[in-house]
């Protein structure tokens, strides 16, 4: 197993820079960008072998583990999270297990935050100092101060997150506001064009009913009626009468009247 074995980061960063890879601003168009690698450390003061922290770590079977070369009492322990097309490590992290400390490389990728993946690494690294708290006494008081500054970058990234989600739910508030307003203008508009329906449609009944009434009688069965009534009442009509026994007009039957006085049916009397 290949690991580096300097605190040189697989993509050429210096440990604990922020700054990419030079081979990144030399990849050809199109090529994956290569990622950043940064760094922490972590003060402990190992009283185990390195043997004893693979046997530690033996249960995190993803880890990749060798001893260093240049310094047999060191420990590497590779973590590789993600792979480039090239198979290459991409999105990993190395803790390098000293003697009188542990120095952890880390990469963070483009489009990644660097402060919340520095949190990930950071608490990567505390599951490991809990498998191996038996071999290892960790410097309490550079722990301390070096959460504190982790707490402090994070309480910086979380603000400027918050006021950003605020400003969200404030605007979406304002744009739930107008939306509820629309809701209930189309509501009542719902509400107005149901009643005039319902009115339009009362007054379709209507006049369709005065219209069945005004087709009752074709003019020539109009014009029997007539005859029957003036028959039944002395050669005498009374329009509203007449109209109102046979659901007619009184228009319409002087109309009929006058057809028939014209056509020679009837005579008027002088």
């Amino acid at each position: 197993m290949a690991l580096p074995n300097s605190n040189q980061g697989m993509y050429g960063g210096q440990y604990g820079s922020a700054q990419a890879a030079p081979a990144a601003a030399q990849a050809p168009a199109g090529a994956v960008a290569a990622p950043v690698v940064r760094g922490f450390r972590v003060l402990v003061r190992r009283t185990g072998t390195p043997e004893q922290m693979i046997q530690a770590f033996s249960s995190l079977s993803f880890l990749k583990m060798a001893q260093d070369a240049a310094d047999p009492q060191t420990l590497l322990v590779l973590n590789i999270e993600s792979r480039d097309i090239s198979q290459n490590p991409y999105l990993f992290s190395i803790a390098y297990f000293r003697r009188n400390g542990i120095d952890v490389l880390y990469s963070v990728l483009p489009n990644m935050s660097p402060k919340v993946r520095k949190l990930e690494v950071i608490k990567y690294i505390f599951n490991l100092l809990t498998l191996s708290t038996e071999l290892q006494v960790v410097d309490m008081r550079h722990l301390y101060q070096f959460l504190e500054a982790t707490l402090s970058d994070m309480n910086e990234y979380v603000s400027g997150d918050y006021q950003k989600l605020f400003s969200l739910y404030d605007s979406l508030q304002g744009e739930m506001a107008a939306m509820k307003k629309k809701v209930k203008d189309l509501s009542d508009a719902s509400e107005t064009l149901s009643k005039d329906n319902y009115d339009l449609k009362a007054r379709n009944d209507e006049l369709t009913l005065r219209l069945q009434s005004l087709e009752r009688y074709s003019d020539s069965v109009l014009a029997v009626k007539i005859q029957q009534w003036l028959a039944e009442h002395n050669g005498e009509i009374n329009l509203s009468e007449f109209a109102k026994v046979h659901g007619v007009s009184e228009a319409r039957v002087e109309q009929v009247l006058n057809s028939m006085v014209s056509e020679g049916y009837l005579e008027t009397r002088t």
